[in-house]
This record gives C-alpha cells, structure tokens and sequence, in this order.
C-alpha cells in the first residue's frame, strides 16, 4: 500500500509540474523573442538556453534558440538545435526553414534544398517563402557552374 501511495504521489507530482514547467518555459520563449526584437541576440540565447534547460521537449524551445543563434551567426549550434526541434517534432516546418537559412550561410545548399523541401511539404502556406529559396540556390549554383 505504502509504495502505490508513493508511485500515486509521484505520478500526480509530475503531472501538476508539467504544465507549470511548459508554462515556465513559454515565458522564457516569449522573453527571449522579446529580446531578440530588441536587439538583445546574447540575452536571447541565454534566456532560450534557459527555456530549453526547464523544458527539454519542447521543440519551440529549441527552434527559438536556433533562430538566435543564427542571427549571432553561430550556424553551427543553430544547425544542432533546429535538429533537436525536428527529433522532438518532426512536423515543425519552422525548424526545417531556420535550419535551411543555417545552412545557406554555410554554402550547404544540397542540405538547404533539402530542408527547404520538407518545410513545403509540412506546411503549404510556406511554399512562396520556400519557392524563392529555392530560386535562390538554383541561382547560386548557376553560377558556380560558370
């Protein structure tokens, strides 16, 4: 009986924490977006990096850090992030866009068409968004070609 009421408590603790957590890491998303509009791109990565720590499953969490960190031009870390979005939401066609712009900064444009290609597929209303990347690389790689 001790150990049901001690899996029961547990069982119950977590499921009260979760919404808090999620509530808690989506002020720290909102805060962190907020400085980013204010120019704040090393705040922002902090505050993000917090929202991810609160909330590891959270694919906002992590596509928001990833938009950060390309905008500090750390293609790198935001290239991982916007992959552990997609791990933890394969359907975030946000991700796929931020980590073909990670990519394109990098002249991986195989990858970015790529990525490009899946965001459209996801969500239909970013096919004129993904259609002028797409030139854009089509483009790149014309003249390249010259």
């Amino acid at each position: 009986m001790r150990i049901r009421m001690l899996v029961f408590t547990a069982a119950l603790s977590a499921a009260i924490s979760t919404p808090l957590l999620a509530g808690e890491s989506a002020a720290l998303i909102s805060e962190g977006e907020s400085q980013l509009r204010q120019g704040k791109i090393d705040d922002a990565i902090e505050t993000l990096q917090q929202a991810v720590a609160m909330d590891p499953k959270s694919s906002l969490a992590y596509t928001r850090l990833g938009g950060a960190q390309t905008l500090k031009q750390d293609y790198g870390a935001a290239v991982e992030s916007f992959k552990q979005a997609i791990m933890l939401d394969g359907k975030n066609a946000n991700a796929f866009v931020g980590m073909a712009v990670a990519y394109l900064h990098t002249s991986r444009y195989e990858l970015a068409r790529a990525a490009l290609g899946e965001a459209k597929r996801l969500d239909a209303s970013k096919q004129e968004e993904v259609d002028k990347l797409i030139g854009w690389i089509d483009e790149r790689a014309v003249r390249a070609s010259h």
